[in-house]
C-alpha cells in the first residue's frame, strides 16, 4: 500500500503540473508567441493552449480526486504528514476558489484571480517542502 500512496501522490504531482500549465502556457503566448508570425508552430502551439486552458477545471477536478485517493493512502496505511496536510489544504482552497471565480465570472474577479494565483505560489513551496522533508 505505500507504494500506492507514493503513485498517487506522483499522479496528484503531475495533475498540479498540468494545472500550473493553464498560466505558464498564457504568459509564454503573452510575452513570446504572439509576436511570432502565423506558422505551423504558433498554430500548434496555440491548440495544446486552449486544449488546457478549457479543461482546466477538469484538470482541477481530476487532480483533487488523486489528492484525496493519496490523502486517504496515506493516512489509513502510513502516517500524517504535516507538510503533506497544509499542501493538500491550500490545494483544496484553491479549487474552491477556483470554483468561486468560475461559477461568478460574471462579477469582477480580478482579486480573486490574483488570489488563486498567489495560494498556487504558496503550494509550489508547500509541494517542494513536503517533497524534500518527507515529513
Amino acid at each position: 500500500m505505500e507504494e500506492l500512496g507514493e503513485f498517487f501522490g506522483f499522479m496528484t504531482g503531475i495533475g498540479f503540473s498540468i494545472l500550473l500549465l493553464n498560466y505558464l502556457l498564457k504568459l509564454l503566448n503573452r510575452i513570446w508567441i504572439s509576436k511570432l508570425p502565423n506558422n505551423n508552430f504558433r498554430k500548434q502551439y496555440n491548440l495544446i493552449m486552449k486544449f488546457i486552458v478549457r479543461n482546466h477545471r477538469f484538470f482541477a477536478f481530476g487532480t483533487a480526486i488523486l489528492l484525496g485517493t493519496h490523502l486517504y493512502l496515506q493516512l489509513t496505511y502510513r502516517w500524517l504528514s504535516l507538510t503533506g496536510l497544509i499542501a493538500a489544504i491550500l490545494m483544496f482552497a484553491n479549487i474552491g476558489l477556483g470554483i468561486i471565480i468560475f461559477y461568478f465570472r460574471k462579477h469582477n474577479h480580478k482579486s480573486l484571480l490574483l488570489f488563486h494565483r498567489f495560494i498556487a505560489l504558496l503550494l509550489i513551496a508547500a509541494v517542494l517542502v513536503h517533497l524534500i522533508t518527507k515529513a
